[in-house]
C-alpha cells in the first residue's frame, strides 16, 4: 500500500512537472504554440519600414526581415534586435508578446528612427 501511494505521488508530479515545461516552452516559442506562430515580413527602406502586417494576434511572432535599401538597417521589438543588415542581408526575429497592446518597434542605426524609421505593432 504505501509503495503504492508513493509511485501514484511521482507519476502526479511528473505529470506537473511535465505541464509546467510545456507552458515555459510554449512562452519561449518552442513546441506546440510554434506550430501557431504569425509571420511578418519586414522591409526596411532608407526612410521607413513595410510590414505585411501591422497587427498580430497573441503569442508568437516570427519577423523575416530583409534589407534591399543603399544603407544599412536593424530592426528592433521588445528589446530584440536583428544584426545590422546590408543591402541585400536578411535575419530573422522570434519574439513572443503574452500581452494584447501596442509595441514600438524601430531602426537603432544611425538615427534612422529620427528620420521615419519605426512604428507600431498591435497585438490582439
Amino acid at each position: 500500500m504505501k509503495r503504492a501511494l508513493v509511485l501514484t505521488g511521482a507519476a502526479i508530479c511528473a505529470l506537473f512537472a511535465l505541464a509546467a515545461l510545456s507552458g515555459s516552452a510554449a512562452e519561449a516559442g518552442l513546441g506546440p504554440a510554434s506550430a501557431h506562430a504569425t509571420t511578418i515580413k519586414v522591409s526596411t527602406h532608407n526612410s521607413r519600414y513595410v510590414l505585411s502586417a501591422k497587427t498580430a494576434p497573441r503569442g508568437v511572432v516570427i519577423f523575416k526581415v530583409t534589407n534591399p535599401a543603399s544603407q544599412p538597417h536593424d530592426f528592433t521589438i521588445r528589446g530584440r534586435t536583428t544584426p545590422l543588415l546590408r543591402t541585400g542581408q536578411s535575419a530573422t526575429l522570434r519574439v513572443t508578446f503574452l500581452r494584447k497592446g501596442r509595441y514600438p518597434y524601430k531602426d537603432t542605426f544611425d538615427h534612422h528612427a529620427q528620420f521615419g524609421c519605426r512604428g507600431v505593432l498591435t497585438v490582439t
